[in-house]
């Protein structure tokens, strides 16, 4: 059978967002397997994996709130803004007042700029800024506008301060360590960081990737499409129009238009209740257009 989905796998320190993929693939051939939102090598936590139909469903889920608990430690700056990279300062330091951390903390809620880290991914100039960086030649890196939702010192015991973050696509969590070190004036480096949420996908549905040995535990632990992207709009269609839908043609949108945001994500969904595709509404015609069409 066609395998079509997500499987949140609740990764592990020490391997890539892609070696994820990697392991998967070596228990079943999938048409398209993709996965949302990169994590670092050392970071942990939820990496959404999208499977075969599953994939068209990506540009959806990805400009969504997440959720991180970092260890920050404080008084060592390092050149990746975390503790893999090599050391370029210490700076022995007395424990600070809880109150000045949390009183920097505060300061990041809500539209903030970061200059992305020059060991990342981002590209400049078709390169990623961490293949630039290792070549030894220096390039600007780019600025970028992103948005702390909420911000928490759960714990500081000194040097170690946990941090929870809710904030939007694109943060880098390792700029927010350095800054804070800045700030503070001895320097920091992230020491761990896990996601624990990312969008509707949390904590608590990540699976162990050491979990999946046979064919049959991708099936057991597959999140079907379903089951996704519950926080849009559900709507059934009946069958005579799924013929339409199928062609690319709008469906009218049932019920009041007026309940409805124009240019709203719908899940569209048969009379037996699969997913068909996801549309987005038009009021001025009072229809949903189809976006992405689901083929099983």
């Amino acid at each position: 059978m066609d395998m079509n989905g997500f499987l949140i796998i609740d990764k592990k320190a020490g391997m890539s967002s892609y070696d994820v993929i990697r392991r998967l693939k070596r228990l079943r051939k999938f048409k398209k397997i993709g996965y949302i939102g990169t994590l670092d090598r050392n970071a942990t936590g939820i990496l959404p994996v999208a499977v075969n139909e599953g994939v068209k469903l990506i540009p959806f889920l990805e400009n969504v709130e997440k959720e991180y608990r970092a260890k920050i430690l404080l008084g060592v700056t390092t050149e990746t803004q975390d503790i893999e990279g090599k050391v370029l300062s210490e700076t022995p330091t007395e424990p600070f007042d809880r109150q000045v951390i949390e009183d920097i903390l505060k300061g990041y809620l809500g539209k903030i700029t970061q200059r992305v880290p020059v060991y990342s991914s981002k590209k400049v100039n078709r390169k990623p800024l961490y293949k630039w960086a290792r070549s030894g030649v220096a390039v600007e890196p780019p600025v970028k506008e992103v948005e702390i939702f909420n911000i928490t010192l759960l714990d500081y015991t000194h040097p170690y301060a946990d941090v929870q973050v809710a904030c939007s696509k694109g943060t880098y969590i390792r700029a927010l360590a350095s800054d804070l070190g800045e700030k503070l004036g001895c320097g920091a480096t992230l020491f761990t960081l896990k996601r624990t949420k990312q969008g509707d996908f949390t904590e608590n549905m990540g699976i162990d990737i050491d979990y999946f040995k046979i064919e049959q535990d991708l099936l057991n632990y597959l999140l079907p499409l379903e089951k996704v992207l519950q926080s849009s709009r559900g709507m059934i269609v009946e069958t005579t129009l799924e013929r339409f839908l199928r062609h690319g043609m709008p469906v009218p949108i049932t019920g009041n238009a007026k309940d409805w945001r124009h240019g709203e994500v719908a899940r569209l969904f048969s009379k037996e209740g699969k997913l068909i595709g996801i549309g987005m509404a038009d009021l001025g015609s009072k229809t949903i257009k189809i976006k992405r069409l689901i083929n099983y």
